[in-house]
């Protein structure tokens, strides 16, 4: 399958086609017992992205037995993700995971109808990262609606001994140090360093460099870490220019 997504066409990894086709060529009474095999390596181990083809397929087949199978699965899944992902040491973390949640299964309903019919092919060719960018999407909701200032790591699904690798490698590029040559004691490290500075300083790097946000824009209408911080992008660009500094010498003593 391959597909458009923002102008760039993508297409389902081979090993995700030979999976989706192995699963529909197979007895389909052994679906129930391969749903129940958790051991990637495994055989019979069916990716989340074929589960997301069965789902749909039995949608639009009206074969709501097999989506029912199928589908408390998929949501096992998302929820254990989720678990991992957003740190309980979140005063709304289980708000936050079931806010995901929601959104997710809203996209199952809605598969094949409104104005963006084709969402969930995305999901289909990469589902890990589709899911990420649907918990980083809530936070970044969020932090607009509350504008509340950053208590790390109270407040990002990236924190913590279980943070997304990208996450860390976008610190790392943002400070010189790639991460595939860091342990992960070094980076939990890091991340407490990052965590032990001013609270000024901690929110732009969080904003800039974890969350994605540019530092200004000349669009008044765009959010950005100026904006959320109610500063200048001056101001913010002098932050992590502190911030950097300090983290500069945490990389020499470590």
């Amino acid at each position: 399958m391959t597909k458009q997504r923002d102008g760039v066409r993508y297409a389902r990894p081979p090993v995700v086609e030979t999976n989706i086709d192995d699963a529909l060529h197979s007895d389909p009474t052994f679906l129930p017992r391969r749903l129940l095999v958790t051991d990637r390596g495994a055989p019979d181990y069916l990716r989340s992205e074929c589960l997301i083809h069965l789902i749909r397929e039995a949608h639009r087949a009206g074969d709501d037995r097999r989506r029912d199978t199928v589908l408390p699965i998929l949501l096992g899944r998302c929820e254990a993700i989720l678990k991992a992902k957003v740190s309980e040491q979140l005063p709304n973390a289980a708000a936050l995971r079931e806010e995901v949640l929601s959104e997710f299964c809203e996209l199952l309903i809605a598969d094949g109808t409104g104005q963006d019919p084709d969402t969930l092919d995305y999901y289909e060719c990469r589902f890990n990262h589709a899911f990420r960018t649907l918990r980083i999407d809530t936070l970044r909701r969020e932090l607009r609606a509350t504008n509340r200032a950053f208590a790390l790591p109270d407040e990002t699904d990236v924190v913590g001994p279980e943070a997304d690798e990208d996450a860390f490698a976008r610190l790392s590029e943002a400070f010189k140090t790639p991460a595939t040559q860091q342990s992960t004691l070094f980076l939990n490290d890091l991340w407490e360093a990052i965590n032990a500075l001013p609270t000024d300083e901690r929110k732009a790097v969080i904003l800039v460099h974890v969350l994605g946000y540019d530092e200004e824009s000349d669009k008044p209408d765009k959010v950005t870490a100026a904006t959320l911080c109610d500063c200048t992008g001056r101001t913010i660009r002098n932050r992590l220019s502190r911030a950097a500094e300090k983290l500069a010498r945490f990389k020499e003593d470590a």
